[in-house]
């Protein structure tokens, strides 16, 4: 059987969805305020918060795989649940311990938990929007319900829970608890309209002779590095210069709020349009501008400029990395390489935040941090585009494209 029509998987799609808001919502009461909290009340250095922040991408890596594999094998819904209650307990641990050691943990059990979850419910969109013009249509609605979940999340966390305290850690908790019962409950068992089985280990190996999907891959290593620079900078920038640095988780609701706005536009008339190594190129200048330019931000008003600049470049490149790999992919072992995506990022977010760290603990004040990130994003888009026109890309995803024509006559 084949997979079922976009028309045809509306419900479990909706599921899909309000749990990657659901995601999004818990994680971003955290993410914009963790670092601030690790400094302010628990007394952590700048290099030692970069430390704990890249422990979860190294431990993602073995999540996602194992992820993806466990979700080919006995089926989706029961990873992106465990995935969900896993990053529930660390959370709390964040909220509840004060030694690095215990930091460090939470962080690799958070990071396992959040590989478990992320790469299923990835797996589980493409299955679902089969079709070939689905799938950036897919990922743009993930990228708009993630994004009105972290509208919510700055707005509540600000307004309601008050900022930097230990209530958003039980809060942030609860919303993962729930996530998992939802997941549990209303996703469809195993692996949909077609049987879960066990994939060779040979078919493992055949993936590493998509040279396409290998090389692209790799490339994303250095656009998760820098990608994931936002999330450490900002709030440090933000405790350096600002009267209340709790004000910080505005800005990503304004930038979600961004993104719920254009996200469709942009993927209608940029995206879709154009070739995705130059909608990452693009997607990559916007996020290095914005990244450079806090240097230059002086209050909450400046911040919120360079974050709505790098809202814009991420518009580019999420859609665009999540639907290139499941064309690049294969339908059987979708998981898998999802699974591998997401090992791949955890490399590029780990590394990205450790070497954040280091840079930023020359101080916020210093232009070198600023002018690193500002220059690697414009090396990073000159490797993008050359990689346009690397044979075996061109190829992939030509075919793709011949057989899409073909299943549409």
């Amino acid at each position: 059987m084949t997979s079922l029509g976009w028309k045809e998987s509306g419900s479990p799609m909706k599921v899909l969805l309000f749990g990657v808001l659901l995601s999004h919502l818990g994680t971003y009461m955290v993410v914009p305020l963790l670092p601030i909290f690790l400094k302010l009340e628990k007394g952590m250095t700048i290099a030692e918060i970069g430390l704990i922040l890249a422990m979860s991408p190294f431990t993602f890596q073995a999540g996602s795989l194992l992820g993806g594999w466990l979700a080919d094998l006995i089926g989706r819904r029961s990873i992106i649940a465990i995935g969900a209650w896993i990053n529930a307990a660390a959370i709390v641990g964040f909220g509840v311990f004060d030694q690095l050691w215990m930091f460090i943990s939470m962080g690799l059990l958070s990071g396992l938990g959040v590989g478990f979850n992320a790469p299923s419910t990835k797996a589980a969109i493409a299955a679902l929007a089969s079709e070939e013009g689905n799938k950036t249509t897919a990922f743009s609605l993930r990228g708009i319900a993630a994004n009105i979940g972290i509208a919510i999340a700055g707005l509540f966390t600000y307004f309601i829970l008050g900022g930097a305290s230990t209530l958003i850690f039980y809060v942030s908790a609860g919303l993962y608890i729930l996530l998992g019962i939802i997941s549990w409950l209303m996703l469809p068992k195993g692996c949909g309209d077609e049987p879960c089985k066990s994939v060779p280990f040979h078919s493992y190996v055949e993936i590493l002779k998509n040279k396409a999907f290998v090389v692209f891959s790799l490339v994303s290593i250095l656009i998760w590095m820098l990608y994931t620079q936002l999330s450490l900078s900002l709030p440090l920038r933000a405790e350096a210069i600002l009267p209340n640095p709790g004000a910080i988780s505005l800005i990503w609701t304004v930038n979600a709020v961004i993104v719920v706005v254009l996200q469709t536009s942009i993927s209608k008339w940029f995206i879709q349009k154009i070739h995705p190594m130059y909608s990452l190129c693009v997607g990559m200048l916007f996020i290095g501008g914005g990244l450079g330019s806090i240097y230059f931000a002086t209050n909450f008003y400046g911040l919120l400029l360079s974050g709505a600049v790098f809202i814009i470049g991420e518009m580019f490149i999420l859609p665009t990395m999540d639907a290139t790999v499941s064309r690049l992919g294969t339908a059987r072992m979708i998981g898998v390489f999802f699974g591998i995506t997401n090992f791949i990022s955890g490399i590029g977010e780990g590394a990205g935040k450790f070497a954040g760290g280091q840079l930023l603990s020359l101080g916020t004040s210093s232009v070198v941090p600023w002018l690193t990130f500002a220059l690697g994003a414009l090396v990073i888009s000159g490797i993008l585009a050359a990689l346009r026109f690397w044979k075996p890309l061109q190829s992939s995803l030509a075919e793709i494209r011949e057989e899409a024509g073909q299943a549409g006559k």
